[in-house]
């Protein structure tokens, strides 16, 4: 069971323990409403980068597909897919959505678990981020993917694409917290998840009993516990729901916790009030801004957004605390402002709302209302217009970064309660909470203290955990607003904060950071290196450094989505907001400053590749047997040169056993032309493009080079003469063949499969071919087929059907039931075998198979494949499938005019050929001229070519 304290406070419990301040537990941190666990609109079954081919692992195929692109793990899981483009598409969801159904395995997470859904209270799919120069639209959209099985959510498990706004909208940065639930689909088989089905007295007993006053609790919902962060734990069926507890008193706590569904065992707790809290020492008084009421003097600003009641009309002034009234009539009117506005309401927690007197204004006329006047305010009543003015500078800070930020976007009335029963303490559970003076601390609603706790909601609604990261970003929102390093200037004296931003906090994998792993001390590491930048930002942009860095800060909490730690992840996503090319291999604008800045606390950022390969037109799907096959290279340089003689094309048919290599040819600048030699025809070729820098380091393309080499089909021209993944509304396939008996389990088009060993998703897309559906209803007494279209094949010199196959006998090994494919070339009135299955795939496996036709049989016009499942003999479970089926034609060479033997020559054989044909003969072959006749033009054309 993971505990997490339930105080999180702006200053450590150890300090606070020297001041013998109780504090208060609890909180809301945004849960979602409802059970949660009715099934969004599927997404369907995995694609074929869900499961990978035998021998090709998940990351090697990525790396082949994205030389450039990079893969960091944080202590084995993985965090962040970065620097290049992955996938375009019609919008930035289609985007991200093609990316996940071919590459969500990268998280050993098939994309059937993956549903539209994000992290944020309404659960929305995408989300704008970044406002864009023109304050209208934005530079990127985040789309989010949430985990489930059989409709339960898996608990803070998300992926997401982060996809810049502009044409085909290409995906640059994918992430999330997606977890290996292993076998956990096939344990629910049958469970009743509705949540009404959930014993409420079982699964709360242990969590009630934590609490000395009545507990209320939230409304149960099921989801799947795999555990939280890097932590990642055998997957088990729990039940989430919160409980509230000493409301209104000391003892205040709002706990979430997570149990198991069979026992009620705490498997996470995690309090849902996020405290500020403070040193207890002397004040003393000094003139300053963002400092505490006792080390300040008033000043007159504008109160914006304040609610304005004219007569019986509700308005809000604007940012500047100003409004025109339009009326009808020439009256005069009342006018009425509160202490209130339209994004936030503030509620005392002792003495009186601040007032002022209602002013009646003449046509024309001018009123001006000052809340609390200097001659008579107090502590109390300043601490209400503080932490009005600096909750609404915090809110206008997120929303002009990113101006659809998730609920904060449209919030209105967020609560604020300063001047609560209590001293020196601040604390977030839904609402911002600050305490009265007393007790050697200043009354604490006043500026960055504000903008802290409004972080910490500002957090939650970006769906983040909180945790050392909360308290870190919480401090990172105060000094985007005060341009300070030091938060809480003079909560006790008037001359020091309690912590600073200007710190050298470095990462530890085993104590969070060099200043402690109490998770307001482990923050600076994050407060630090942000710090750092905007002093650096200082510098290079005077003029706007602060909304650079707001920018980059506010927009980088989405990407945080369902983590509570603090790792080098959070500096690949400052880099991918800052890049302006979709490839972090060259780097970004800014590369040089948020490297320095993150890298001096130990949160590294990927370094910058020496030079960069890429092939601009593409890498050859095939190649010509004769050679003469030509690729695009360039070689660009980063940070080092390249050695000149270095750059080569590695080659080798697939077969051999060492690699051939030629010189690149240079067509000038950085660009060059790799030359592919002759190969033997219909073979696999592989190869990659290497050089190697001056000081001796070699870059590859694809970037693992030799192990991920690409691969080519040797060939004049490769047709596919069908392909079909079963996914669309019908098939051209039919299933029956003469012969077929059984009297169970028949061929049937399906999604997947259930029970006694039958695999749960298919191969690619979201239907296969499968031996009937439905729990244990397999193979029985005989055989069923189902049958390919008649294909033309005839001008193929190589021919290849591929498929993928799924086997299984439910543990036994029967030799007499196998699944077998027969291809026939006379339209199916006859079959030959081609292969023979008796060996199960495993367990939720799909294995694919390559046939070479021309090995079986000759090809025609006429061809068709059938596939045969059977149960003879003694009576076993037979469960197969059959998946995304290709039927190939290669042609290796050119045809040579009037060669009529296909010796590849035109000579006197063909000569005979052509006479023994000779007079009116419509389509014949010999008829070089299309006349209808073979003459003597047609055999002055065939000397022509003579060879």
């Amino acid at each position: 069971m993971k505990m997490i304290s339930p105080k999180l406070s702006i200053i450590s419990s150890a300090v606070l323990a020297l001041a013998s301040v109780a504090f208060a537990a609890g909180g809301n941190t945004g849960l979602a409403t409802g059970n949660g666990n009715a099934a969004k609109p599927g997404l369907g079954t995995q694609t074929t980068g869900g499961v990978a081919d035998p021998g090709e692992g998940i990351r090697d195929s990525f790396a082949q597909n994205f030389p450039t692109g990079g893969l960091h793990d944080i202590k084995g899981v993985l965090r962040r897919v970065y620097g290049t483009t992955f996938s375009t598409g019609n919008s930035p969801s289609e985007s991200a959505d093609k990316f996940m159904q071919k590459w969500s395995m990268l998280w050993k997470v098939p994309y059937t678990q993956l549903e539209k859904v994000g992290p944020t209270d309404d659960g929305e799919h995408t989300l704008p981020l970044v406002a864009d120069d023109d304050g209208e639209n934005t530079k990127f959209t985040i789309a989010y993917f949430r985990q489930q099985a059989k409709g339960v959510p898996v608990f803070r498990s998300y992926g997401w694409g982060l996809v810049r706004n502009e044409d085909n909208f290409p995906m640059v940065l994918g992430g999330g917290t997606l977890r290996d639930i292993g076998t956990m689909e096939a344990r629910m088989e049958g469970v009743d998840i509705d949540p009404s089905s959930i014993n409420l007295g079982a699964i709360s007993g242990q969590a009630l009993s934590q609490f000395s006053a009545p507990p209320e609790m939230s409304t149960p919902r099921y989801v799947i516990w795999s555990g939280l962060d890097e932590d990642v734990q055998t997957s088990k069926l729990a039940v989430e729901f919160k409980v509230i507890s000493g409301e209104g008193t000391d003892d205040y706590q709002k706990v979430l916790f997570v149990v198991d569904a069979s026992n009620g065992n705490i498997l996470y707790r995690e309090s849902l009030i996020y405290h500020g809290s403070v040193n207890v020492q002397v004040n003393e008084y000094v003139t300053s801004d963002f400092k505490a009421d006792t080390c300040g003097v008033e000043t007159t600003r504008a109160m914006p957004f304040a609610k304005v009641v004219i007569g019986a009309t509700t308005l809000y002034t604007d940012v500047n605390g100003s409004l025109t009234y339009t009326y009808s009539g020439t009256g005069s009117v009342t006018v009425a402002p509160t202490m209130a506005g339209k994004y936030f309401t503030v509620t005392p927690g002792s003495g009186t709302l601040n007032t002022v007197t209602s002013q009646t204004v003449a046509d024309g006329g001018t009123a001006t209302f000052l809340f609390n006047p200097g001659a008579a305010n107090a502590a109390t009543t300043t601490a209400q217009t503080n932490s009005y003015e600096m909750a609404n500078k915090t809110r206008n800070l997120i929303l002009t970064a990113s101006p659809s930020y998730p609920t904060i976007s449209t919030q209105t009335g967020f609560v604020i309660k300063p001047n609560l029963s209590g001293t020196c303490n601040a604390y977030y559970d839904g609402n911002i909470n600050f305490y009265l003076a007393g007790g050697g601390c200043a009354n604490t609603a006043f500026a960055d203290v504000v903008c802290h706790e409004y972080g910490h909601h500002a957090i939650a609604k970006a769906g983040s955990g909180q945790n050392e990261y909360g308290e870190g970003q919480a401090d990172v929102m105060g000094l985007l607003i005060t341009d300070a390093a030091i938060l809480g200037y003079g909560f006790q004296t008037c001359s020091t904060g309690i912590r600073t931003a200007n710190n050298t906090c470095t990462y530890s994998s085993t104590g969070c950071s060099s200043c402690g792993s109490e998770i307001h001390a482990c923050g600076q590491l994050l407060s630090g290196p942000v710090w750092d930048l905007r002093n650096s930002f200082l510098g290079t942009y005077p003029s706007d450094y602060r909304t650079r860095l707001a920018n980059l800060a506010v927009n980088s909490m989405p990407l945080h989505a369902g983590s509570s730690t603090i790792q080098n992840d959070i500096t690949i996503d400052y880099l991918t907001l800052d890049d302006n090319n979709g490839n972090l291999g060259d780097g970004s604008p800014n590369y040089y400053a948020i490297a320095a800045a993150f890298n001096g606390h130990g949160l590294t950022a990927p370094a910058l590749s020496l030079f960069t390969i890429t092939a601009p037109n593409g890498v050859p799907t095939t190649v010509l047997p004769v050679g003469g096959t030509t690729m695009n290279v360039v070689i660009t340089p980063v940070s080092g040169a390249v050695a000149a003689g270095s750059q080569k094309l590695f080659y080798k048919e697939s077969t051999a056993s060492t690699w051939s290599s030629t010189l690149l040819t240079s067509t000038g600048g950085n660009n060059y032309l790799a030359n592919f030699p002759a190969f033997n025809c219909n073979t696999s070729v592989q190869f990659y493009v290497q050089a190697t820098s001056t000081s001796g380091t070699t870059v590859t393309l694809p970037s693992g080079g030799a192990s991920v080499a690409y691969v080519a089909t040797a060939a004049i021209s490769s047709a596919t003469l069908i392909a079909d993944t079963f996914d669309g509304s019908s098939t051209l396939f039919t299933v029956g063949a003469a012969g077929d008996n059984a009297t169970a389990g028949t061929w049937v088009r399906n999604a997947v499969l259930s029970g006694c060993g039958a695999n749960t998703v298919s191969y690619s897309g979201t239907k296969a071919f499968v031996t009937a559906y439905g729990s244990c209803v397999d193979v029985d007494a005989g055989k069923t087929s189902f049958i390919s279209p008649v294909l033309d094949a005839s001008s193929g010199d190589a021919v290849e059907l591929s498929f993928a196959i799924y086997l299984s006998y439910n543990g036994a090994t029967p030799t007499d039931d196998p699944l077998e494919v027969f291809v026939s070339n006379d339209g199916g009135t006859t079959w030959v075998l081609g292969a023979s299955y008796t060996t199960a795939t495993g367990a939720n496996t799909w294995v694919l198979k390559k046939l070479g036709v021309l090995n079986i049989l000759p090809v025609t016009s006429q061809m068709r494949v059938k596939f045969v499942a059977q149960d003879n003999g003694i009576d076993n479970v037979v469960e197969a499938g059959i998946d995304s089926v290709t039927f190939t034609s290669v042609k290796c060479t050119d045809a040579v005019f009037g060669d009529l033997n296909g010796d590849q020559i035109t000579d006197s054989a063909d000569v005979a050929l052509l006479l023994l044909d000779y007079g009116p003969c419509s389509g014949c072959p010999g008829d070089l001229d299309n006349s209808g006749e073979i003459d003597a033009g047609d055999t002055a054309l065939m000397l022509l070519s003579f060879n």
